[in-house]
């Protein structure tokens, strides 16, 4: 990845804001800020950083064309100028540190920037990640859903010692760090990206977690098969999960369970489709807005499910 990062900034409106940036999550944003419009204005406005490895015109072609969906819609989709800026690597700290504010998730767990005081509920723990320029603050509809289901997952387990864990695209490390906190055994956390690897490696040694969480630069095809992962994390997009789903699922035990997320509400169908081909069926359905998180389990494992079922949070 090159120095710095690229802001896609555009601006929506109360109607289309989460519809916009949910498109740019898809797209591949690392991190997005909404902010109010001036006084007297409705428009709020949208920005998102991308690394400078995508295709940016790309980009703001696509984006150009979902906001007159919108619009055919008959939604008030903002004035619709996009701006397009090349930020330094340094002023991505400075930005964040003025948006990133603790987040309580689930039952237990509340994620914070390294720059906040210890000031938290005692019956939190809390998950310490720099961003860096990786995805993945918790922030995002998909990264809850994945800790919620982690940390249930974790409350249920019954085994004498604490489970193994594997995250897939671990990015910040977040999901990774989250198990080390709550009692995994051993996590390992892989990802693709060089930069997104170094990143984790500093925030599991932030949180004191590199005796459990191991970070692999990598895809699943660097994993062997040899002792099983009782839990995996998948946090991707649609196109990168179905492929590997079969490949996930000879690298867990029996009775595991797989959490994926990433998937469009509307990409439900092709995801089931590589679900059962992949001989894995769903435990549990968990929605947050336009955003689906499955928990899955080997069509060979007990027919018991360990998690409880999930109310949508959507509509």
């Amino acid at each position: 990845m090159g120095e710095g990062y690229v802001e896609v900034s555009v601006v929506g409106t109360t109607e289309t804001a989460e519809a916009l940036a949910d498109f740019l999550f898809t797209e591949g944003a690392l991190g997005l800020v909404t902010e109010d419009g001036s006084e007297g204005s409705t428009g709020i406005l949208i920005r998102a950083s991308f690394p400078r490895t995508l295709s940016v015109e790309r980009i703001v072609a696509r984006l150009a064309d979902y906001q007159r969906e919108l619009e055919a819609l008959g939604l008030a989709w903002g004035d619709g100028h996009i701006e397009v800026r090349t930020i330094p690597s340094e002023d991505w700290g400075r930005s964040w540190k003025q948006h990133f504010r603790p987040l309580p998730v689930g039952r237990r767990l509340v994620i914070a920037p390294p720059w906040e005081a210890d000031r938290f509920p005692e019956d939190r723990r809390a998950v310490r990640i720099d961003p860096g320029m990786s995805f993945g603050t918790g922030h995002h509809a998909t990264t809850r859903m994945c800790l919620e289901a982690l940390e249930t997952f974790l409350d249920q387990w019954r085994g004498d010692a604490g489970p193994r864990v594997l995250d897939i695209g671990t990015g910040t490390g977040i999901l990774a760090i989250a198990a080390g906190v709550l009692g995994a055994e051993r996590v390992v956390a892989v990802d693709t990206d060089p930069e997104a690897c170094a990143g984790a490696m500093k925030n599991v040694a932030l949180n004191h977690t590199k005796d459990r969480v191991q970070v692999l630069h990598g895809g699943v095809e660097t994993l062997r098969p040899g002792m099983p992962f009782d839990l995996v994390v998948a946090n991707l997009d649609t196109r990168t999960l179905c492929p590997v789903l079969n490949t996930l699922k000879v690298l867990v035990a029996p009775q595991a369970r797989l959490v994926i997320s990433g998937i469009l509400i509307e990409e439900e169908g092709t995801v089931n489709a590589s679900v059962k081909a992949s001989e894995l069926r769903v435990v549990t359905r968990q929605s947050d807005g336009d955003w689906l998180c499955l928990t899955l389990t080997p069509e060979a494992g007990d027919n018991c499910s360990v998690l409880p079922d999930l109310r949508s949070k959507g509509p």
